[in-house]
């Protein structure tokens, strides 16, 4: 394992709900204070998605909400009525500088997906 000189600080999400398919859903904010210089960002350190009667499918994480959601990691397979958790070894070192958003290809009538993420923010 190699040394990671920029370490930051570990900080989680609250639990967001998805009730619709293929639409993006915020589910962390990047930090941004008036008194804040430069820009922070944030990596994804941990992810848990509980499938609520949903069905098995694919699981996006990304950017932009609504309509405008764009995948910018490979999808996570979620299996049908679990608690689906994938650590840092699972998750692609992707830095975002925007806040994050997820979405769910398909959701069967009256499923829905918990999502909570764990950030590492940096800067």
């Amino acid at each position: 394992m190699e040394a990671q000189l920029n370490r930051g600080v570990r900080v989680p999400s609250g639990v967001t709900n998805m009730a619709a398919a293929a639409t993006g859903v915020a589910v962390f904010q990047v930090s941004n204070f008036a008194q804040q210089v430069g820009t922070k960002s944030f990596k994804v350190k941990k992810l848990i998605v509980e499938n609520i009667a949903a069905g098995t499918g694919w699981f996006s994480l990304g950017l932009g909400l609504a309509g405008a959601f764009v995948a910018n990691m490979p999808a996570f397979w979620i299996v049908n009525n679990m608690t689906n958790v994938f650590e840092e070894a699972d998750i692609p070192d992707v830095e975002y500088f925007a806040d994050l958003c997820a979405s769910v290809a398909v959701l069967a009538a009256g499923g829905s997906v918990n999502v909570q993420v764990e950030v590492e923010e940096i800067g």
